[in-house]
């Protein structure tokens, strides 16, 4: 038996969700541009039990941007898949199924531009979301004119300038534009091109005017691991999109304008959807206690042999290191230097844990050490000016991960560890001998600025190397933390 709305009377299984059929009923209004797992575990789910509970009262119409695949798939199953949620949600298993209603159908950009672009005249639309990845968010020479149009920007002027064109300029019928891409500032940056592509392309002087004072450009982040298309095995139907997903979940939407809250009230189906002044604070959190945590567990797991981040929990010694990491490092340091409440960065430093512990999640440690030193660069280092400015020593935990790093980029150089690394070339004439530490982190032309600059971190990590050479970097974390476990 196949997933569609004519067979949702023929599954009866007691745990899982199906949608309401007054929902197939509703309007739509949300375009969508790309049919991917992130936007389908994420913005989606939050929309379709928001439809659930009555609240949202919308549909979403999804554009299929690329050319690889088809929408077959979606015809068939009347857009209708299911979403498994799976993993460890306040140090609790969660295993939730889910029947999605919130796509309303989905058209092909390559095939159906012409049907795409009448849509713009639909009245009831409101707002428009996309992921096309960060290769999106950029102008190249396409036309609006073109069927279709080359890039995403030019999809969405084309489209934008239909809607103007057919309200006649109607400063209400803008819409709520939100891009998900990981770049900053992505709604920003997507208007920016949009502006270029309508000055290159000679439209009208009123159609920039509407853009700017009738739509509503939100940077937004989100942030849910949603690693793709799961066999349909485990479910008593047969389903081609069926997606799993991780239990946490975070949509941070940037906006103070009470129009667009209203109108985005699918938010208040979940407090993990956040309409905010400024999502600053959310970009923090996750580029510290999250990315910055993966970077600095990834050598100890590396030099242990663990191979999935699953699995680095079954470590006494790496259990107890992390821990110390988010709540004695990390999180005091936000506190101090970007006022971020302590109950918020404890909930996230638990929600941390939580993912790392994962079971359903493959995650390689080797996929994490990808351009491992632009990561210590970007994520962790930034982290030491502002522990020094409210602390005397340096940061222990933080040492440790560096230590690891360097001895993992030694044995990469070596050849027993493989990864991409670019700076690889630049690290290579520090490899030779434990000795080269403070040279490595005082090169400027890596690190700005130099690491010795900070009261005897260097000699931390040089020592800690040196241990670590001679024992384990398990026996340094036991011998060189003072653990206040959590």
């Amino acid at each position: 038996m196949k997933l569609s709305k004519e067979n949702l009377v023929n599954i009866a299984v007691h745990d899982l969700d199906l949608p309401n059929s007054s929902i197939f009923d509703l309007p739509e209004k949300v375009i969508q541009f790309g049919t991917g797992s992130l936007l389908r575990g994420l913005p989606d789910d939050f929309i379709h039990r928001a439809n659930q509970a009555g609240l949202f009262h919308g549909r979403i119409l999804t554009i299929k941007s690329t050319t690889q695949g088809d929408s077959s798939a979606f015809d068939e199953q009347d857009a209708l898949y299911t979403l498994c949620i799976q993993g460890y949600a306040d140090g609790k298993i969660v295993n939730d199924k889910q029947v999605n209603g919130a796509i309303s159908r989905v058209l092909s950009a390559q095939h159906s531009w012409p049907e795409i672009l009448e849509t713009a005249k639909n009245p009831h639309l409101e707002i428009l979301l996309s992921n096309t990845t960060e290769a999106g968010l950029v102008e190249d020479q396409g036309d609006i004119g073109d069927n279709p149009p080359a890039s995403f920007a030019a999809k969405v002027t084309a489209y934008l300038y239909t809607r103007f064109c057919h309200f006649n300029g109607d400063p209400t019928k803008g819409l709520i534009i939100i891009p998900t891409e990981l770049v900053p500032d992505n709604a920003q940056v997507l208007k920016e091109i949009i502006l270029k592509i309508t000055e290159r392309q000679n439209l009208k002087p009123e159609f920039v005017s509407w853009i700017t004072s009738a739509n509503h450009f939100c940077n937004s982040l989100v942030d849910r691991i949603v690693p793709g298309s799961i066999s349909s095995s485990v479910l008593p139907y047969e389903d081609q999109l069926a997606i799993m997903a991780e239990p946490y979940r975070l949509w941070a939407i940037e906006t103070d304008s009470e129009t667009v809250k209203k109108q985005l009230s699918f938010a208040a189906i979940d407090p993990a959807v956040k309409l905010v002044a400024n999502i600053e604070q959310y970009k923090e959190i996750k580029l510290r206690l999250l990315n910055a945590t993966h970077t600095l567990c990834c050598g100890i797991a590396l030099l242990s042999s663990v191979e999935y981040v699953k699995d680095f929990f079954q470590i006494p010694a790496f259990d107890r290191y992390i821990r110390h990491i988010l709540f004695n490092e990390i999180g005091p340091t936000l506190q101090q230097y970007a006022h971020i409440e302590q109950a918020a960065w404890e909930e996230f430093g638990r929600a941390v844990i939580d993912r790392f512990k994962n079971p359903s999640l493959a995650h390689r440690w080797n996929a994490i050490a990808l351009q491992y030193t632009t990561k210590m660069k970007m994520r962790v280092f930034p982290l030491l000016a502002p522990w020094y400015s409210f602390q005397g020593k340096p940061p222990v935990g933080l040492a440790i991960g560096v230590a690891a790093y360097l001895q993992v980029i030694r044995k990469a150089a070596g050849g027993t560890l493989v990864f991409q690394d670019d700076l690889q070339p630049k690290l290579s004439q520090y490899i030779d001998g434990l000795k080269s530490t403070h040279a490595l982190l005082s090169d400027k032309g890596i690190w700005a600025p130099s690491l010795v600059d900070y009261p005897e971190f260097s000699n931390l990590v040089q020592e800690l190397v040196e241990f670590i050479e001679a024992n384990s970097i398990e026996q340094a974390i036991e011998k060189y933390l003072k653990i206040n476990s959590r």
